[in-house]
């Protein structure tokens, strides 16, 4: 006798009626969100995912002036796409999310590239531009173009834990006065550097833009790129001075700088 025929001859058939039945509405629900499903866009395109977040309900100016610029994310995938390899799957990082943007870009490009790349991102999930949760938008934009099997989010400081906002009041939002309260894992980078250590292609940082904090960043992704591996940097323009200024520090300091567009600068390990 099996197991399913012993448990019938001792409990009583009601019971086993109503478990045979409960699994059959459970099966029906399961195959009902199946269809349900939303399939993915009709595939990635930097204006497409602007359009996305706006028909969220994110004001244009704020999607638009809070993510890097087309122009300049097309440069950084005609660079890489020159140095990178071509015979195998691209891991990358990403610091600084915010509504996704970027990140998706970067995931698509690397999944264009091989099927099996994976992009890394770290973000705390704090309220920036007024905007709470921006984590919420950022996978829903990842899921919208089907890249959301290409990319591991860590809810995270890159580092310890610092200020939101690059420390500038929002609307109702005092970054100062949250911070005691807002809470996020802390040290992702030198994390990942203990996980998985020269094994990433390239990485991006575009989180917190006080000059030291950002040092410490570079010092991390330092033992992070693999030989050959390409740093990207954003912002460095004269809208902010110290994050050009770091740029150059590197880039004297065991950094070959590799390119730039007057808003992203690039960096390769010595």
């Amino acid at each position: 006798m099996n197991v399913k025929s012993a448990l019938k001859s001792i409990i009583p058939h009601g019971i086993v009626v109503a478990v045979s039945r409960s699994e059959f509405r459970r099966r029906q629900r399961i195959a009902e969100v199946g269809r349900q499903v939303v399939p993915p866009g009709d595939g990635y395109s930097y204006g497409a995912s602007i359009k996305f977040l706006c028909e969220r309900g994110l004001p244009l100016g704020y999607v638009v002036g809070g993510s890097m610029p087309e122009a300049s994310l097309a440069f950084c995938a005609q660079e890489l796409g020159s140095r990178l390899p071509r015979d195998r799957a691209l891991v990358g990082l990403h610091v600084g999310n915010f509504l996704g943007v970027s990140l998706a870009y970067f995931t698509d490009f690397a999944k264009c590239r091989n099927s099996g790349s994976v992009v890394v991102s770290i973000d705390p999930n704090l309220t920036h531009c007024g905007i709470e949760r921006p984590q919420d938008h950022t996978i829903a934009v990842l899921n919208h173009f089907g890249l959301q099997k290409n990319a591991i989010i860590s809810v995270a400081y890159s580092g310890e834990k610092s200020v939101s906002n690059d420390g500038v009041k929002f609307g109702g939002y005092d970054p100062v006065v949250s911070h005691a309260s807002e809470q996020a894992c802390e040290n992702a980078l030198a994390n990942l550097g203990a996980l998985c250590p020269r094994r990433f292609d390239f990485a991006v940082l575009d989180g917190n833009h006080d000059a030291a904090y950002l040092g410490k960043e570079a010092d991390a992704v330092r033992d992070l790129l693999a030989p050959g591996g390409v740093l990207i940097f954003d912002d460095v323009d004269d809208n902010w001075p110290d994050i050009k200024a770091e740029f150059a520090r590197l880039g004297a300091h065991g950094w070959r700088q590799a390119g730039a567009d007057g808003r992203v600068g690039m960096l390769v390990m010595e």
